[in-house]
C-alpha cells in the first residue's frame, strides 16, 4: 500500500508545515488591534459588495417619463445634467454618476420594451430646486421619423370622438399619426418633468434614438421583402417592430465608496443597510475590548484568614 504511505507522509508534512503558520495566525489575532483592523477591512468591503448589489441605483429604478431640453445657461458644460428636486433630492447637487437614459415603449405585442440609448460615464448633477420650464426643442420620445407605416407600431390611443368612415392607411408613420392625432391622445408623458444637457448631448439622443427606429424598420422592410433567407432570419422581425411614440426614461449608478454610501447616496435602503453593517461591528469591537470576568475558580478569595486554636485529642486514662 504505498500510495496509504505516500498519503499518509502527505498529510504528516502539511501539518508540519502548517503548524507554525496556525501558531503566528493565533499570536497575530490575540491582538485586540490587529482584530480591530481586520473588522474594519471586512465593513469596508462589505459595504461596497452591498453597494454593488444594489448596483448604486436610486430606487433601483429609473426615473421619467422625462423630457429632454438644451442648457438654457453657456456655464454648464457637456458632462452637466441639470434635474429638478422632485427627481433627485438638494443634497446630490454636484455629485458625479453614471448616467443611462432609455427610450420606453410598448411594442406589437403590448409588451413594455426599453432601449438603453444614451450613456455618460461621468456625468454631473446639478440639481435645481424650481421645474424646468418648456422651450420649443424640447423632446419626450415622440419624434417620429419618415418610415413606412406597416415597419413600425404605435401605442394605442383613447379617441374623443369616433370618426364617421375609416380613412385609407397612409404609408408614412407621420401621416398616420397625423390622421389618427396620436400625439395629442397620447396621455403617458402628462406629468414628465424636463431635464437638461449640454446642446451636443441632446443633438446624440435625438440621432440615437431616431436610429434606432430606423434600423428597426429596415429590419422589417428587408424581412418582408428580401430573399428566402432573408425572410427565414427576419420571421420575428415584426413582432419585434420598434415604436414610434415612446417615453424618456434616466437612470443613475453611483458611487460604491462607503463613506459616500453612509453619507450622501440617495437609496435610504442602502444607506440603512451601511449604517447597520457598521453600527454592528463597532458593538462586536465594544465587545471584545470589555473587560472581561475571570473564570469562578481563578477569583482570588477577599475573606481574611482565620486562626482557630487546634482541637487537642482526648486525653485516655
Amino acid at each position: 500500500m504505498d500510495w496509504l504511505k505516500g498519503a499518509r507522509d502527505a498529510a504528516t508534512n502539511a501539518v508540519e508545515f502548517a503548524g507554525p503558520l496556525w501558531e503566528s495566525t493565533e499570536t497575530f489575532l490575540a491582538n485586540p488591534w490587529m482584530r480591530a483592523l481586520g473588522l474594519a477591512i471586512i465593513v469596508y468591503l462589505t459595504i461596497r459588495v452591498i453597494a454593488s448589489v444594489y448596483s448604486g441605483d436610486k430606487q433601483n429604478s429609473e426615473l421619467g417619463p422625462i423630457g429632454i431640453r438644451p442648457h438654457a445657461a453657456q456655464r454648464l458644460d457637456r458632462s452637466t445634467i441639470m434635474l429638478p428636486r422632485h427627481l433627485m433630492p438638494m443634497n446630490m447637487d454636484g455629485v458625479s454618476a453614471k448616467l443611462k437614459l432609455f427610450y420606453t415603449y410598448t411594442d406589437a405585442r403590448g409588451n413594455r420594451r426599453k432601449q438603453l440609448i444614451h450613456t455618460m460615464d461621468h456625468a454631473h448633477i446639478a440639481v435645481s430646486p424650481v421645474k424646468l420650464s418648456k422651450v420649443a426643442s424640447t423632446i419626450y420620445g415622440q419624434e417620429i421619423p419618415d418610415v413606412a407605416t406597416s415597419d413600425v407600431c404605435f401605442p394605442p390611443v383613447e379617441m374623443e370622438v369616433a370618426p364617421a368612415e375609416m380613412p385609407a392607411t397612409p404609408e408614412r408613420a407621420p401621416d398616420y399619426a397625423a390622421l389618427h392625432k396620436i400625439i395629442e391622445n397620447w396621455r403617458e408623458d402628462d406629468d414628465a418633468l424636463l431635464v437638461s444637457v449640454h446642446k451636443d448631448q441632446y443633438e446624440e439622443i435625438k440621432d440615437k434614438r431616431e436610429g434606432f427606429i430606423v434600423a428597426g424598420a429596415q429590419r422589417v422592410a428587408r424581412a418582408r421583402a428580401g430573399n428566402f433567407i432573408e425572410r427565414w432570419l427576419g420571421a420575428g422581425a415584426a413582432r419585434r417592430r420598434p415604436n414610434v411614440v415612446g417615453s424618456y426614461y434616466v437612470k443613475f449608478e453611483f458611487s460604491h465608496d462607503p463613506w459616500f454610501v453612509l453619507t450622501r447616496h440617495p437609496d435610504r435602503e442602502l444607506k440603512m443597510t451601511a449604517w447597520l453593517t457598521v453600527l454592528t461591528s463597532m458593538f462586536a469591537l465594544v465587545m471584545d475590548a470589555w473587560p472581561k470576568a475571570p473564570p469562578p475558580h481563578e477569583v482570588p478569595s477577599t475573606s481574611r484568614p482565620t486562626f482557630e486554636a487546634p482541637v487537642r485529642p482526648p486525653r485516655i486514662p
